[in-house]
């Protein structure tokens, strides 16, 4: 079944609402550990790490109402792999461009939440309904 306009909007305002949560997460992660003395590359793959597992349980059961499967989780962690890559690639890019940790970490968020929906929605987290409970 194809799902209307509306829900794709309902659904990315949901995407975006679990993303904020898990970006707002990450984001203390990254900063925090950049502070204390790790590099921008490790303090994102630090926040990037402890953000997935949150970010799959709320994506499948409150974004899209899928199950959680193993399949569902393996095909999600491909998109979160694409999607950090994609990161990882545009915070590089900022650093060596701009010499700003800070600025390079934030850059990269649009990216990864553009590409995790797309992968998600129409992908890793599709046609995977929800079982009635009872």
């Amino acid at each position: 079944m194809q799902a209307r306009p509306t829900d794709v909007r309902l659904e990315f305002l949901k995407y975006l609402l679990v993303g904020g949560l898990n970006t707002a997460l990450s984001a203390a992660i990254i900063l925090g550990v950049q502070w204390a003395g790790a590099s921008p590359v490790v303090a994102n793959m630090i926040g990037y790490g402890i953000g997935v597992a949150v970010s799959f349980a709320l994506n499948s059961k409150f974004t899209f109402r899928t199950a959680a499967t193993r399949h569902a989780a393996l095909r999600f962690l491909v998109v979160v792999l694409i999607s950090y890559l994609a990161n990882l690639a545009t915070v590089l890019s900022v650093l060596r461009l701009t010499h700003a940790p800070y600025l390079a970490q934030l850059s990269g968020i649009p990216v990864y939440v553009i590409l995790g929906f797309i992968g998600n929605k129409y992908w890793a987290l599709r046609n995977i309904p929800v079982r009635a409970e009872g």
